[in-house]
């Protein structure tokens, strides 16, 4: 009961997407009417700038860490409870119901969530993710890398089964919503 209650509870949370409501509040516009087409921080920056980049991400991940914090306090640290709080803040930034389940790729999320839960892992998984850029220059290369590393490393770490089963779902979350540019990498490759 403590982890539906919480998974509800952090989907609701996810549902606040940060750059759509700071392009809302400064221009009046839905930022998935420019660029990319989504509701993230990326997108914010481009129909703002930087610091909307910067104010959006950091609310993105904040809202990330926020639900699985939340989640550990009100249930008392259930692992369940804490594991599922993940993809479903992650899932409410994808599919917002109040935005017609048109929302971000989850990016800063993902990274918000993973860090109130595992900094080491986080840290681990960002510097792999890290060098693939800068050696591809691909940044979906670099984030499907990170969320496929992400899994084998909570058995190395000795995560609890509900925390690794929460991962699971946000990595399989996480690259049906990357999906297109996971094909856009094969397609790159192919023509090259």
């Amino acid at each position: 009961m403590a982890s539906t209650l919480t998974s509800l509870l952090s989907y609701l949370l996810g549902c606040f997407s940060s750059a759509y409501y700071l392009v809302r509040w400064r221009t009046g516009e839905d930022v998935r009417l420019h660029g990319s087409g989504n509701a993230g921080a990326t997108n914010a920056g481009r129909v703002l700038g930087k610091w909307a980049f910067v104010v959006a991400l950091l609310g993105d991940a904040g809202k990330g860490a926020l639900a699985v914090g939340l989640a550990g306090w009100l249930t008392g640290g259930d692992v369940w409870a804490v594991g599922l709080a993940m993809p479903a803040v992650i899932v409410g930034h994808i599919w917002p119901a109040q935005m017609k389940f048109r929302g971000g790729e989850g990016f800063a999320t993902a990274i918000g969530a993973l860090a109130a839960l595992d900094i080491v892992l986080l840290a681990v998984v960002g510097g792999v993710a890290l060098v693939v850029y800068l050696v591809s220059r691909k940044r979906s290369l670099a984030g499907v890398v990170a969320l496929l590393l992400a899994l084998p490393l909570t058995v190395y770490l000795g995560w609890p089964l509900g925390h690794q089963a929460g991962l699971l779902v946000v990595v399989l979350v996480m690259l049906w919503a990357f999906r297109r540019h996971i094909r856009s990498l094969f397609e790159r490759r192919k023509v090259g």
